[in-house]
């Protein structure tokens, strides 16, 4: 019995053997494994975390350069609109003139038109009673005769002379409609260096 007893614990201890040495391979196959997925899903962490970055750097410049536009078309805005009220505020100047102020415009109007003859003049409504017919015939010149039309431009200051089918206006918000048109660019660099 000794010798089966033997071979038996012979069968067992290389059986623990095989088991162990099974459970080392095992392991180390396991451990393998999981140091691979562990460096897989660093890997993938690290790429994830990466691509996220670059995103969150994309969205962050994409923002930057938004509220900037928006503060720059903000400042437009507010240039564009202060220089509007600048031009509001200069026909409402012009609107407001003394009659001896509107005379002298008048005067200087007229005398540079290359018109002869008899014209109509025809004032605006904020501008009427500032000049008369009386005024006309004693400012008129050897070769232009005004005659002063009865009815008025509704809402309008200045004047506009008319010939022969041509008129030259001289409306307050038409002229510096015209200033404001042409020398906007030139007066809002002068404002805003």
């Amino acid at each position: 019995m000794d010798a089966i007893e033997k071979i038996v614990e012979q069968i067992l201890e290389k059986g623990q053997t095989e088991i162990q040495d099974f459970e080392k391979i095992e392991k180390k196959r396991i451990d393998e494994n999981s140091k691979a997925q562990q460096e897989a899903l660093v890997l993938q962490e690290t790429t994830l975390i990466q691509k996220n970055e670059v995103k969150a750097k994309k969205n962050f410049k994409q923002k930057q350069n938004r509220q900037q536009l928006e503060i720059r078309q903000g400042t437009l805005n507010r240039k564009q609109e202060y220089l509007e009220s600048l031009f509001a505020e200069a026909v409402s100047s012009m609107n407001a003139w003394s009659e001896p102020e509107f005379q002298t415009f008048v005067k200087q109007s007229v005398a540079q038109l290359p018109i002869t003859g008899e014209a109509f003049i025809s004032l605006g409504e904020l501008s009427q009673g500032k000049i008369n017919q009386k005024w006309l015939d004693d400012n008129q010149t050897a070769q232009l005769k005004l005659i002063l039309k009865d009815e008025t431009i509704g809402g309008q200051g200045g004047v506009v002379v008319a010939q022969s089918g041509v008129e030259y206006n001289f409306l307050f918000a038409s002229l510096v409609q015209e200033i404001q048109k042409q020398e906007s660019y030139t007066i809002a660099e002068m404002l805003f260096k």
